[in-house]
């Protein structure tokens, strides 16, 4: 098993939710997604490569997952049709508190280009309180992702209409 896997592992293993503060030592943030699965946040350092091209070398710069370095998952806002949620949600936002602040301040600066962060899909803040707030002001951000209302299906998919029920 590689060391990516077993990392990856570790962090299945830990409880979703949990208060984190104590094992980090430092200040933790809670972050919010409104996407509808689960996300390992890994951090990646960036090595210069070459190819052989028929004018010669291109040198190129190429993310590879930080070896030793942990990783987090954090919760979607999806859960089974007609079940409760396991995961906490606030305005159809799946809720992770305890992700170290440091991690998640150099996770952000490396995906800060990623459409979920620019399109406020996923967020944090260094109280939970603020948080469910944040996500009672994005709570129309519309991901793609939603449910379909089956009596109102264009509401979030543009280009679905409901069926008519005459027999054919």
């Amino acid at each position: 098993m590689g060391n990516e896997t077993q990392a990856l592992k570790k962090s299945d293993n830990a409880t979703v939710g949990a208060d984190r503060s104590e094992k980090t030592g430092g200040a933790t943030v809670t972050v919010a997604s409104k996407l509808p699965m689960p996300l390992v946040l890994q951090l990646h350092d960036f090595v210069e490569r070459q190819e052989v091209h028929a004018g010669g070398l291109h040198k190129f710069k190429q993310a590879e997952i930080r070896r030793g370095a942990p990783t987090y998952k954090i919760v979607g806002n999806a859960f089974p049709h007609n079940a409760a949620p396991a995961q906490m949600i606030s305005n159809n936002f799946g809720i992770t508190p305890g992700i170290p602040k440091a991690f998640w301040d150099e996770w952000l600066e490396q995906h800060k280009d990623m459409d979920a962060v620019r399109n406020g899909m996923i967020f944090a803040h260094s109280e939970t309180a603020s948080v469910q707030s944040m996500t009672r002001e994005k709570e129309g951000i519309i991901t793609g992702f939603e449910r379909i209302d089956r009596d109102h299906p264009e509401r979030h998919q543009k280009g679905i209409k409901k069926a008519d029920r005459e027999a054919a």
